[in-house]
C-alpha cells in the first residue's frame, strides 16, 4: 500500500503488522506523521527500519502518542527517566518480556503505545511475536462477546505464574531492575473488553501474565477462562513476527495487541531501548 511517492506501508501478516518504509522519524513533518499514525491505526504494529535515534529522538516520537508512561520496575537511563534499556547478556538464560502480555495492564492508566528500538541484536533469533486482540474479539461468538462484556479483570504486577516478579527479575542480570519488593501493590481493574476510540473496535484485554482473576470471582474460578482467552488470542491467524536488526524501531498499539519476546538466542547479546506513551483509561 503506497501512501505517497516516498512512504510505503508493507503488511507483514494477514491480521496485523506492517513495515513502514521511506520515512526518517527524527525529521518527519506533520504530513508524514499523519501517514505513520494511520499505519499504526490500520496495522496495530509498525516496524520502521534504518533509524538512528538518540534518547531525545525517542522521547520526541513517543510524545506524538501522548505523555510518557512510568515503568516502575526498571531504572531509566541517565537523564531520561521514562526510557530504559532491555539487555540480555550472553551469559544469561532468561529474558525480559517473554510470555504473552500487554504492557503494564496493572497500572491505572496503561499506555496506548509501546516503542522498542534495537541497538544491538543477535545474529539470529530474538524476534518479537505479536497478536491481534481486536481480530480475536471479532472471531468470538455473540454469546461469548456478551459474557466477556460483563466482566472486569483484576490485573497484578506480581507475576505469580512465574514465581513472583522479584525472583523472576533476579535472573535478568543485565538490567537496572528496581522496586520489585512492592510489585504486588500494583493492581488495577479494567474491562475484559475495551473499546478503541479512534477505530471503534473492541479488543480482548486479558492475559495469562497479568490478569489474575475476574472481579467478583476467585482465581480458581477465573483461571480456565483466562487460559482459554490466552490460547484464543494467540491463534496463528491472529499473529505476526518482527525480526530485529540494529536501527529498527517497532511501535505497537498496546490496547489491541499482546506481544512475546522470543528467548531463542542463548550465548548472544541483545540490547533494546523501550518507551511507553499515551496513558489511557480502558473502557
Amino acid at each position: 500500500m503506497t501512501q505517497d511517492s516516498t512512504i510505503k506501508v508493507i503488511p507483514i501478516a494477514g491480521s496485523l503488522g506492517a513495515e513502514v518504509c521511506g520515512v526518517d522519524l527524527r525529521t518527519m513533518d506533520n504530513h508524514a506523521w499523519a501517514q505513520v499514525h494511520q499505519a499504526f491505526l490500520d496495522h496495530k504494529v509498525i516496524a520502521v527500519r534504518d533509524q538512528d535515534l538518540s534518547p531525545q529522538d525517542m522521547m520526541d516520537i513517543g510524545a506524538r502518542f501522548g505523555e510518557p508512561n512510568h515503568y516502575p520496575f526498571v531504572k531509566g537511563i541517565d537523564g531520561f527517566p521514562f526510557l530504559f534499556d532491555v539487555v540480555k547478556e550472553p551469559s544469561e538464560t532468561k529474558n525480559f518480556g517473554g510470555g504473552w502480555h500487554s504492557d503494564t495492564t496493572y497500572m491505572k492508566t496503561p499506555p496506548m503505545a509501546t516503542l522498542l528500538y534495537a541497538i544491538e541484536t543477535p545474529e539470529k533469533g530474538g524476534d518479537t511475536l505479536y497478536c491481534d486482540t481486536a481480530a480475536a474479539y471479532e472471531a468470538l461468538s455473540e454469546r461469548m462477546k456478551e459474557l466477556l462484556g460483563s466482566l472486569k479483570g483484576v490485573n497484578s504486577a506480581g507475576l505469580k505464574h512465574l514465581g513472583g516478579r522479584k525472583s523472576h527479575h533476579a535472573t535478568v542480570g543485565g538490567m537496572a531492575i528496581t522496586g520489585t519488593d512492592d510489585a504486588d501493590s500494583y493492581e488495577a481493574v479494567h474491562p475484559i473488553v475495551r473499546s478503541i476510540e479512534e477505530t471503534g473496535q473492541k479488543s480482548i484485554y486479558c492475559s495469562r501474565g497479568h490478569t489474575i482473576r475476574f472481579e467478583g470471582m476467585t482465581e480458581d474460578e477465573s483461571r480456565p477462562l483466562i487460559e482459554w482467552l490466552q490460547a484464543h488470542v494467540t491463534r496463528p491467524e491472529f499473529t505476526c513476527r518482527v525480526r530485529w536488526r540494529p536501527g529498527t524501531i517497532t511501535i505497537w498499539d498496546n490496547r489491541r495487541t499482546q506481544h512475546n519476546a522470543v528467548n531463542d538466542y542463548q550465548g548472544m547479546r541483545r540490547h533494546m531501548r523501550r518507551l511507553t506513551s499515551g496513558p489511557t483509561h480502558p473502557v
